[in-house]
Formats: C-alpha cells, sequence, structure tokens
C-alpha cells in the first residue's frame, strides 16, 4: 500500500489505535505516520487490513443468518 493508499483506508479511530500500539499520543502517531516512519506505516497497515478482515467476517456471518431464517 501506497501512502496515499492508506490514508484513504484510513477511518475513525485509526490513528488512536496506532497511538497505543505505538504508546504515544496521537497527534505524535500521525506525524509518524505522515513523515514515513516504517514501524508506523507497518502498523497503520496492519489495523487497516484486520478491521477490512474483520468486517467481511461478520458480514459473512450475518448473511448465513440471514438465510437459515
Amino acid at each position: 500500500m501506497t501512502i496515499e493508499q492508506i490514508k484513504k483506508s484510513t477511518i475513525y479511530g485509526d490513528y488512536t489505535l496506532l497511538a497505543l500500539v505505538l504508546g504515544i499520543k496521537v497527534p505524535a502517531a500521525k506525524m509518524r505516520f505522515l513523515r514515513g516512519d516504517e514501524t508506523a506505516t507497518k502498523v497503520l497497515i496492519k489495523i487497516i487490513a484486520n478491521r477490512e478482515e474483520l468486517i467481511k467476517e461478520f458480514v459473512a456471518e450475518d448473511k448465513k443468518r440471514m438465510h437459515k431464517q
């Protein structure tokens, strides 16, 4: 993912979670990412990927439940 793709994929709370993982304040976490910090970038990519996977998983489960009814 490029920096621009990551920026477009971030949603409310992603930088907060990034800050928690890095053990720093939210503005500092965001600046680290925007400055190209490798660790911040890797963590943010993982946050986005995990969120997307979690959404897919629960949407699929919800569809299965709807079909059973």
